[in-house]
């Protein structure tokens, strides 16, 4: 089993460790968090004495920080963890299904019953949260979060540092703008 490092320590890092858990395939070392953090549990450091202690080249890395505008923070923490040459893993739910013919790049969640079907492409750094479906042929950037119940439907692209929000649907086709967020509940066809 190799040992992951989480990067955030708030509520969506709960759902991270959740994940993890389901699998056998990594062991959380410890997570990385803010002093209020840090005094609720035993297994969280500040991000200064991560910095000033720890090794970084080659560690495995998630960034366990939750995303509900778009995602500029969450890239800037990973450009910065990936400039000190740190491995970004996959980190797939049991339950969730991606099929043979689709990809996920590095540091990518895939959360509890997502699916994502045939020919789709999910890029780096991204959440695709519970319960969310990526139809076929769908291009996700970088940074994005697809929250949990949100739908993309077949041939959309979602643009880098992006938020589609809670039980969403993006109908098929649209190809959104950089930066976008949906709010919860929206339906969006452009």
């Amino acid at each position: 089993m190799k040992n992951i490092i989480l990067i955030g320590a708030g509520g969506h890092a709960r759902s991270c460790v959740d994940v993890i858990e389901s699998h056998s395939l990594f062991n959380i070392s410890f997570m990385v968090g803010k002093n209020d953090e840090i005094l609720k549990k035993n297994n969280i450091v500040s991000e200064l004495e991560f910095l000033k202690n720890y090794k970084l080249k080659k560690k495995n890395i998630l960034i366990s920080i939750g995303q509900l505008k778009d995602g500029k923070k969450r890239k800037k923490i990973f450009d910065f963890y990936k400039d000190k040459d740190c491995n970004f893993p996959i980190i797939k739910s049991k339950t969730c299904y991606i099929s043979s013919n689709s990809n996920v790049d590095e540091g990518t969640i895939i959360m509890h019953k997502a699916f994502i079907n045939a020919n789709s492409h999910i890029g780096k750094n991204c959440i695709i949260n519970t319960g969310a479906i990526i139809e076929h042929d769908v291009r996700v950037g970088d940074n994005v979060h697809i929250a949990p119940g949100a739908i993309i439907l077949g041939g959309c692209t979602i643009k880098e540092n992006s938020f589609i929000g809670s039980g969403s649907v993006v109908k098929q086709n649209t190809i959104t703008d950089k930066n976008f967020i949906l709010q919860s509940g929206k339906y969006y066809n452009k």
